[in-house]
Parts: structure tokens; sequence; C-alpha cells
């Protein structure tokens, strides 16, 4: 966003491990007066930094939780607070914050959070509070698939993470390997085993392995991004995940790097509102659930050719709808309406019909059907 013209920040309580702390600009300890130390420092800190955004912001992306008041006691003034200060609030969920398990439709996906992140059914009272309070007052929300529970969205999209597709570089050469005449490596990158299903791609793996298949799997856990990206340069095929029906980070990284990607797709409670209505049509990773990550797999190993044929359609797909562009067509779309008034059809941003945004680049041309290969290459 600053690369077209907006003062843009990202203000942190923290980071990851998978992170450095450079990659941020502003902690929030950073606006702490130096006078604070030991323990208050760390009390007041949200305060503090709540302070800052009123005195600088004119719009803020949060989750369900909210901002820094979210994590005090004062939460329930923040959505007003930041009304009264003519600051726009944008909730974009990113899990935790959102998925009430009660209410998740698919069982196997509750089952899956159940597994990785058990904690949030018993604070799903927590949740619902947190998540009603922001649907009432947020002036924009982005839920992506997340539709369990939350009654309300303005801009249907599969997915609204970006990349930098300069940072992440296509693969420079696709392998001829074929499991046969030569090694197929297939990268999987769980941030949890549960929620990934990463136990059926282990099994799958060994299964074609006994079948005289030259596979290798390359686990990436708990290490740093760029570990990751170094990665995807050496392997063929990205599995990203299995139980969740959508795409995340690594399938959209495993894209940008010209990596063939399997991911569920299957469910139509929560892929099909984005074929008709967003770009989910052209989108080249092979929906794959456990029942199929096998034959997936021996299409994907046995069939070179279309690996790179799938690879090179996702970094295309990447390029149009998760780079800056995509950042600063949605959220420059976005401000245009809650900042400046404009009449912007947000419900109708992506619309493969109507959207400008669509047309401006060609549609992404792929074999796959509703994220399906055609039967010939089953039989």
């Amino acid at each position: 966003m600053k690369r077209v013209g907006y003062r843009s920040c990202t203000f942190m309580e923290g980071y990851l491990s998978i992170n450095k702390e450079s990659d941020f600009d502003l902690y929030f300890h950073d606006v702490v007066p130096r006078f604070c130390v030991g323990p208050i420092r760390e009390l007041t800190k949200y305060f503090f930094a709540f302070c800052y955004i009123l005195r600088h912001a004119s719009v803020v992306h949060i989750s369900f939780y909210g901002g820094p008041l979210g994590r005090t006691s004062c939460w329930k003034f923040e959505a007003y607070l930041l009304k009264l200060a003519g600051i726009k609030s944008l909730v974009i969920p990113y899990g935790e914050d959102a998925y009430m398990y009660s209410k998740v439709m698919d069982t196997t996906l509750r089952h899956a959070l159940l597994l990785s992140y058990p904690d949030a059914a018993r604070n799903e009272a927590v949740i619902v509070e947190h998540v009603m309070y922001w649907v009432r007052n947020a002036d924009i929300i982005i839920n992506g698939v997340m539709f369990d529970g939350i009654g309300r969205w303005d801009v249907p999209i599969p997915q609204t993470i970006t990349v930098d597709t300069h940072i992440w570089q296509p693969k420079k050469e696709y392998s001829g390997n074929d499991g046969r005449t030569g090694l197929v490596k297939i990268l999987h990158t769980p941030n949890h085993r549960g929620f990934k299903g990463t136990e059926f791609l282990v099994t799958a793996i060994d299964e074609l392995k006994r079948e005289g298949f030259k596979v290798e799997l390359v686990l990436c856990e708990k290490v740093p991004n760029c570990v990751v990206q170094e990665t995807m340069q050496t392997v063929d095929i990205l599995a990203e995940q299995f139980i969740f029906s959508g795409y995340a980070l690594s399938g959209i990284e495993g894209m940008a790097s010209g990596l063939p990607v399997l991911a569920n797709l299957e469910n139509p409670i929560y892929t099909r509102i984005f074929r008709l209505y967003g770009y989910l049509t052209e989108c080249p990773i092979l929906s794959t659930t456990p029942e199929t990550l096998k034959e997936n797999l021996r299409v994907l190993v046995t069939h070179p050719e279309l690996r790179e044929q799938l690879g090179r359609a996702g970094r295309k797909y990447v390029e149009k709808y998760h780079s800056e562009e995509t950042a600063q067509y949605l959220f420059g779309s976005i401000y245009r309406k809650i900042l400046h008034g404009e009449d912007v059809d947000l419900m109708n941003l992506y619309h493969p019909l109507k959207s400008e945004y669509n047309r401006r680049k060609s549609v992404i041309d792929h074999p796959l059907h509703e994220n399906k290969l055609p039967g010939e290459y089953y039989r």
C-alpha cells in the first residue's frame, strides 16, 4: 500500500518464530514511554498502543479479537472509541479468533481443529462474544472461507493473503522425473499436523514407495520462512492441506514458486460461493482429500509435464489474485468506499461476469474443472 501512496504501518504485539523482528514496522512496546519499566511497561503497552492508533490511523486492519484493547478488560469500548475518532475498522479473521467449534458445519474440520487447537473449544463463549461485537460494529469484514457462525461478509474472496512476487520467484527448471526414471520430491509445511492431515500424506507416500515409486517427503516444520522459500526451489510438488476446505499462505507461496499444489477444495458449503461470485474457477490447485491423496500424488508423480503446466498456471494465478497489485486493488477499493464515500460494489469486486479487475489479465488456463483433473489421467 505504501507503493501506491498510502501511509501504511504494520503495528504488532509480537511475531512468530517463522518471522524475524525486522519483518514488521512497529511494536506495541516501541510506543510505551521510557519511564514505564518492569511490569508496568507490560501492563500499559496495550493502552499506549491504542493511543498511538487514535493519533495516527484512518483505518485499522484487525482480527475478531480487535486491536490493542482486545487483550484487555476494556475491549468492549474499542469499536466505539475508534468510531468517535473517525477511524474505520476492517476485520480479517485468522482462525483462533473466529472459529466457534459448535457452529462448524463440517465435522471433519471440527475434529481437525480439536486435534490441533483444543483450547478454543473451551473458549467458545468468549469467541462468540467478540465475533458478534465486531459483526455489529466493524465497517468491513472479509472472512474468506470462514463462514461458520459469522453472519456477514463484505467482500467474497477465498483468501486475502498476498505475497511479494518479486521475492517469491518461480522455479527456473522443472524435473522430468516420473517416479520411475528418477526421484520426485513432495514438500509439506505443517504448522499443526492434525489440522493439515499430515498423517494421510505420510501414509500415501509410504504406499507409493512400496509400489516402487521413487518419491521423497520433504517436511518443513517450525523453520524460518526463508528456509521454506529456498526449499520450494528444490522440490517438485507442494502438498498443503487436506481437511480444511481452502488454501492458505503455504499454498500461495507454492504457486508463486511455480509448484503444483494439492489442497482440499471439495466442500461446496465453503467453495461454491467463490466459483460463482469470485475467481476460484481460475485456481489451478488440484483439489485433494485424504481419500484422493494417493491417486492425485500418483498422477502428478508420473506426469512431469502436468506438474509443469499446473506450476506455471499457479504462478500466473498468484500474480493475478495474490500479488501486491491484488492487495492494492482490494484494499484501495475498500478505502475508496469507507474513507471517501465512493460507490464501490464490494460484494461483486471479483465477480467473474462483472469485475473489471478479473478482466485486466487473461483467464488462467489449466486442465482442471472445479479443481479436478479429467478422468483420463486416472485410467
